[in-house]
Formats: C-alpha cells, structure tokens, sequence
C-alpha cells in the first residue's frame, strides 16, 4: 500500500485496512468491521425497546414535574420567591467558588454539583442504607437528576459539559483522576446519576476535533432531520456505538492515539464496572438506579446530538460547522449558554460567559455561511418540532439573516433539514484526490 492509501486508510479510521481510499464519508462509523456492524446492529436493535420504556417513564415524569411547576408559578409570590431562594442559592456557594475553583465564574457548575450532592445522591445513599428498593426514594431520585421539562438533566449536562473542557477540570490543583482516566472526577460525578459513560476524551478531542465534519463519529449528516424513521435508524446504527465507546475507541485507535483510545476503555469499565458493584449488592438497584438511567441518556443523547446539528441540506463544503450548527436563543433558560453552539465549536475554549459577546463578533461569517438561529426555542424544542414536521411553528421562531417572508422561512427549513449531498460531496472528493 503507498505512503498515500496508507494516511487515508487511518483517516477514515480503520488504519489496518484499505478499503475504500478515496471515500470521504465512513461507509460505517468509523469504519467499524463489517463482521462486527452486522453482529451489533441487531442487538442494538434490541435494546431500542428498553430506551423506548426508560425515557417514556422520565418524560411522563418530567411532564407531570413541569405541570405542577406551572400550577405552583400561577400561585402569587412563589416566582417571586423561588428566584429569590435561587439567587441566594448561589450567593452563598460564589465565596467557596472564589476560593475552589479555576475561574469564579463557574460557580454555577460548583452550585449544580452540590445541589446534585444534596438531592440525587443524598436520595441513592439512603436507597443503599434501606437495601430494598424504595419507590418514593427512587421517584425522587429521577425527578432531582431529569427535573421539570428535563431541566435538571441538562443543568447536569451543561455543567459536565463545560467541565471537560478544560484541562484538569474547573477545579483549582491538578486532577489525578483526568490522568488515570481522561475525566476529571466532576466530571465522572455529573455524568453517572444520569446514566452517560464518561468520554470527555471524545467529545473535546474527536467531535471538536472534527466539527461535525465528514469523519465526526456524532455527526448526523446522513440522514432527514424532520424523519422520525431516520432518527430511530440513527438511535440503531451510530448512538450505541457512541454510547458504548466503540466508534470514538475504533477513532483514536486508528490514529494511533493509544492514551485516549484507552480512557475509552476506562469511561466503559467506570461506569459499568460501578454497574457491577450496584447488581452484586442489589440487582433490582443497579437496575433502578443505574440501567434505566443508561437507556433513558441513550435516547437523550441522540436528540441532543440529533438537534445541535441539524440542517445539513444543500451543504457545499462537508466541514462547514457553521452552516450545520444550530444556534437557539433560548429565553428564559440558556444553562451556561449551552444554545450558542456555533460559538463553541467556533471556539472550543471560550468562556461560557463569553459566548453571547462571541456571537456578536462572528455574526457576519455566521451570515455569510448561512448559519440558522433561532429565538426561544430549547433542544428538546427544536427536536419535537422537527420530528411533528411543524415548519410553521420554526419559521415563527428563525431569526434569518435576510428579509424572508413566512413561507420563504418554512421552505428555507425545509430544504435545510434534508440530509446532506454526500453523493456529490463524494464525486467532488473523488475528483479532487484524483487531480
């Protein structure tokens, strides 16, 4: 095989094989074997029914939350009052973040790690204390790590999200757990109560890495973004893979990233091997507490993934991250401007706090690449909207960056949710490795 083949071969991620050289978009996530592709697909397959019932029963959960959250706003003073308690919340936690942590304003991830301490996991120690499974106990436990409208969940995620961002964590001093396992220990705590396998590694060195671009392990370029049938395939054919470490493993391996292809290993056997330790002392906890949280994250993180990057129709260039990156303006909840996606892709490292000064900067290369933005509208939002094919209702909310009138708007999201033109991205690819 020439020098050539060879460096292709390890950038579609299979470097012991040469199949298909000039081929821009993996045929499999990263190029996983065929053997191996026909044998997990129809187990993944049949894990889908169990993601299916675990989120059912988060999301009846988290809708029954919200509704008792609305009827107790509608009562005069309790608004008022809970942002007041919030607001104090964090006044008294932002003197210990001064002194703990990297840069106080991260505070609000050192107050959604001690609200995590003091609920979810004050709620799972006393499971343990009692040893038989507790209905109230576990009810509580969900509704403090999913919370109203899954609020509590992506509090947690954003929180873990930022965390692995930077080297050794938010926290001041260094971290050994970041060394042995390529996650800060904030992080792994953030990431078990909600069932996610750590993999920090992965999602700052591959998915930033490769920008929702052709070899992006979590991009979705391949599929209708208003299909309900294309996201269950994906949920089948690339989220497990992800979940289970195996495409970001198969990623690092080929490139011959030995440490980070083993903390993928390492994510697997912390959040699995504590699994273990669960089921040896009670299996009905370890299922409770631990599984059904795993398959409830396993479709969460699908519709995450799914909606962060969702309008790849009629993309040009394959690595343009602004053309499929979403931005949402969400008001009035923005959990550490997790919607300004664009800006965290544009700039892996940027603050939080500084994002929404970012997307004022890069407005114009946002305009020119024809980036979407949409005002209030959160994830979940945006996905529910997609999947019911209510182009409407996002047209109300796209914030274009030329006059349009509402049917141009509903057309303009149209085209832009279809898949994207891998075939002739491929023909143009091909052409250009050939010349």
């Amino acid at each position: 095989m020439s020098e050539q083949l060879q460096a292709h071969a390890a950038l579609s991620g299979h470097a012991d094989t040469p199949a298909e050289p000039h081929s821009l978009y993996p045929k499999r996530p990263a190029n996983v074997g065929p053997l191996f592709h026909a044998i997990a697909i129809p187990l993944f397959a049949l894990l889908l029914p169990f993601n299916a019932l675990a989120i059912g029963a988060i999301l009846t959960l988290a809708t029954l939350l919200q509704l008792g959250r609305r009827l107790l706003c509608a009562i005069p003073g309790v608004s008022a009052g809970g942002a007041a308690i919030r607001d104090g919340y964090h006044a008294l936690i932002q003197p210990l973040a001064n002194r703990v942590m990297k840069d106080p304003r991260d505070e609000p991830i050192l107050a959604a790690a001690i609200t995590l301490a003091c609920t979810a996991y004050a709620l799972l120690i006393a499971q343990l204390i009692i040893g038989e499974l507790s209905w109230p106990l576990l009810i509580g436990f969900y509704a403090f790590v999913f919370g109203p409208n899954i609020r509590a969940f992506v509090r947690s995620f954003s929180a873990m999200h930022q965390e692995g961002h930077g080297r050794g964590g938010t926290l001041k001093g260094g971290s050994l757990c970041d060394r042995l396992t390529g996650n800060t220990f904030l992080y792994i705590f953030f990431a078990v109560p909600m069932g996610l396998v750590p993999h920090a590694t992965a999602h700052l060195q591959q998915h930033h890495r490769e920008n929702a671009g052709p070899l992006d392990i979590y991009a979705t370029a391949r599929y209708d973004h208003a299909n309900a049938w294309h996201f269950v395939v994906y949920l089948v054919r690339e989220v497990m893979y992800q979940q289970l470490m195996v495409s970001p493993y198969l990623y690092f391996r080929s490139r011959g990233k030995s440490v980070q292809a083993r903390s993928m290993l390492t994510g697997n056997l912390i959040y699995f091997g504590l699994f273990a330790l669960l089921a040896w002392y009670s299996l009905e906890l370890a299922v409770a507490y631990m599984l059904v949280p795993w398959c409830a994250a396993n479709f969460l993180m699908g519709v995450i993934h799914w909606s962060q990057h969702a309008f790849y129709g009629g993309q040009q260039d394959p690595k343009d991250y602004m053309y499929n990156t979403v931005t949402l303006l969400e008001k009035p909840v923005n959990m550490l401007n997790e919607g300004y996606h664009v800006c965290h892709h544009h700039w892996a490292n940027v603050h939080w706090s500084e994002s929404a000064e970012l997307f004022e900067k890069i407005k114009p290369e946002m305009a020119a690449a024809g980036s979407m933005v949409f005002r209030d509208l959160g994830v979940l939002d945006l996905f529910l909207l997609l999947m019911l094919r209510r182009f409407d209702r996002l047209a109300d909310k796209l914030e274009w960056w030329q006059p349009l009138s509402h049917a141009e708007k509903v057309e303009l999201i149209r085209q832009r949710c279809r898949p994207a033109p891998i075939a002739e991205q491929e023909r143009g690819h091909q052409r250009a490795a050939a010349a």
